[in-house]
């Protein structure tokens, strides 16, 4: 667990539905304790499945989402780069060169080629939604909360406990692997 930073920025490649997901996750479970934005390699177009899997959730505001691109960015003073996709994560690397900031890989499926009928799909938007909102909370847990302890990977895969968190159900789940590499560099530069 690393305390809560004052700027999240949330990257992907078209900032329409990963990124933007991220904030608005971020934003319901920390409100304005830190400011965040979304942002991708290029501007896709809005996406009409992330309002619906943010409703499910109790979580608005997407409405208003306007894709942009790195470059579009007014204010680059970012303490932690969240990259969802490889390629953000190259492109994240690069501007931080000029600055200094944490850069954190969270690869995430594309829920954009999940195929099938509307509700398959709706499927794949909230394994993302879910995913992205277990990492956050296990990131940077709400104020008070405790980080759930994490569960070894071959337990995490037939755990289907939730527990209710201020609004949010976040799913018990193990780190990640690129998570436990992150806090092992972490330790060794220390």
């Amino acid at each position: 667990m690393t305390r809560l930073p004052s700027a999240v920025l949330f990257a992907c490649n078209a900032n329409a539905v990963r990124s933007p997901l991220a904030a608005a996750l971020f934003r319901a479970a920390h409100g304005n304790a830190a400011y965040v934005e979304s942002v991708g390699l290029e501007a896709g177009e809005p996406d009409a499945f992330v309002p619906a899997v943010l409703g499910e959730a109790g979580i608005g505001g997407y409405e208003a989402h306007q894709p942009k691109t790195f470059d579009d960015l007014v204010d680059d003073n970012f303490e932690v780069i969240v990259a969802l996709t490889r390629e953000a994560f190259e492109r994240a690397q690069e501007i931080t060169r000029t600055m200094h900031c944490e850069v954190v890989f969270w690869p995430t499926e594309d829920p954009t080629l999940a195929e099938g009928n509307r509700e398959a799909r709706l499927d794949a938007y909230r394994r993302v939604r879910d995913d992205l909102r277990t990492r956050i909370l296990r990131e940077w847990p709400m104020a008070g909360e405790q980080p759930e302890p994490g569960i070894p990977d071959e337990a995490a895969a037939g755990f289907v406990g939730e527990r209710k968190t201020h609004g949010l159900m976040a799913r018990s789940r193990g780190r990640d692997i690129w998570t436990r590499m992150r806090m092992g560099i972490r330790r060794l530069r220390r």
